[in-house]
């Protein structure tokens, strides 16, 4: 499994899904190491906690050849792992990050290449432009080499087939990594109780945080319980907190900054409603995690939240309409009482967990290494 720093958010989730199928060797391409070096690949290091979790360093660019460096010392780290620990069938990648040294590296170790794709420009947006031309060459010719190419949602499994790039295309949906999750709290709720909505993720400007603003203040004015509280940081930060002072929304709404992942586990877990206003996204990590917790989504038909969210899953709404969203957020809440989020929780956790996940990409897999 090959990522590097702008792959997914949750490679682990990813490396536990391919373990329930596969031997995992993972490989990360990094800034500068943070594990000790292996004898004789001063660039590459590996983990002592987890041996079979490598880190390569990144090359300097080459004139002419920005990934050969790199993925030349990659098929090095391979070489390594393979006299280890057996030779490696099919390398899984992710878009966008590694994907770029694929074809190279690919040919070079002679071991055919799977690519998943997250990647939401694809989705088309005016915050998020379709890629370009000389982009779109690119991904076709990475597409047409791939063994395959998995989609992360239903939407960009359309979409890449609508642009007509080429390539077999499965969709295989993010994962969702179980032993991290907390256990469901119990929530005895009566009718005085305050309403606690979440919203995480980064602060970008022109991405939808503006409209939840606008869209709780209209809400509250329905309905006084409702409380936000929006986990998150980045360069839209400043802009959020000063819409939320002009909002009205008083302390009723905050900006709390970021947290890690535990912290932000916790505080789904004890929400009672996760909210994402976004425009576009490739899948909807955050979404997951929360209704792995049981906990609602009010969010946008964008990204896999229409697979994530139905039934007594959420409410979902157009993008960039704060009107609708403050009605869905009212309308979420009245619902509270009528809720399971354990039985949301466990069927989610079921349906997205390794094991599910991994049978999908023992399909997969089979197949690539077939056709080495």
């Amino acid at each position: 499994m090959l990522s590097a720093p702008d792959g997914p958010r949750r490679p682990d989730a990813w490396q536990r899904a391919a373990a329930t199928v596969a031997d995992v060797v993972e490989l990360s391409v990094v800034g500068s190491l943070s594990a000790p070096p292996l004898p004789g690949l001063p660039f590459a290091g590996r983990d002592p906690r987890r041996p079979g979790r490598y880190e390569i360093e990144a090359a300097h660019r080459e004139r002419g050849r920005p990934a050969a460096g790199t993925a030349g010392r990659v098929a090095a780290v391979l070489r390594f792992a393979g006299a280890e620990g057996g030779a490696v069938d099919v390398l899984h990648a992710h878009a966008p990050g590694a994907a770029g040294q694929l074809p190279w590296l690919s040919g070079a170790a002679g071991i055919p290449y799977v690519l998943s794709e997250h990647d939401r420009r694809w989705l088309g947006h005016p915050s998020r432009p379709l890629p370009g031309v000389l982009d779109r060459r690119r991904a076709a010719r990475l597409y047409r080499e791939a063994a395959a190419v998995l989609p992360v949602s239903d939407a960009l499994l359309a979409r890449i087939g609508e642009l007509g790039l080429p390539g077999r295309h499965l969709l295989v949906p993010h994962p969702v990594d179980t032993g991290a999750l907390p256990h469901v709290p119990a929530r005895a709720r009566i009718s005085q109780d305050p309403v606690r909505i979440v919203a995480a993720g980064p602060l970008v400007a022109d991405e939808g945080w503006d409209v939840l603003v606008d869209a709780f203040a209209e809400a509250l004015g329905e309905d006084p319980r409702l409380r936000l509280r929006i986990i998150g940081d980045g360069p839209g930060a400043g802009a959020v907190e000063d819409h939320l002072r002009r909002s009205g929304a008083g302390g009723a709404a905050v900006l709390t900054g970021d947290l890690d992942r535990g912290q932000t586990l916790h505080a789904l877990a004890h929400a009672d409603l996760f909210a994402d206003p976004r425009h576009v996204i490739g899948f909807g990590t955050t979404a997951l995690d929360a209704l792995c917790c049981g906990t609602p989504v009010v969010g946008t038909r964008t990204g896999a939240l229409p697979e994530l969210v139905g039934g007594d899953a959420g409410i979902l709404v157009p993008p960039a309409d704060p009107r609708a969203l403050a009605r869905a957020l009212v309308e979420a809440a009245a619902e509270l009482p009528l809720r399971q989020p354990a039985a949301l929780a466990a069927r989610t956790r079921r349906h997205f967990g390794p094991q599910a996940v991994g049978a999908r990409l023992a399909t997969v897999y089979t197949e690539a290494s077939g056709r080495a």
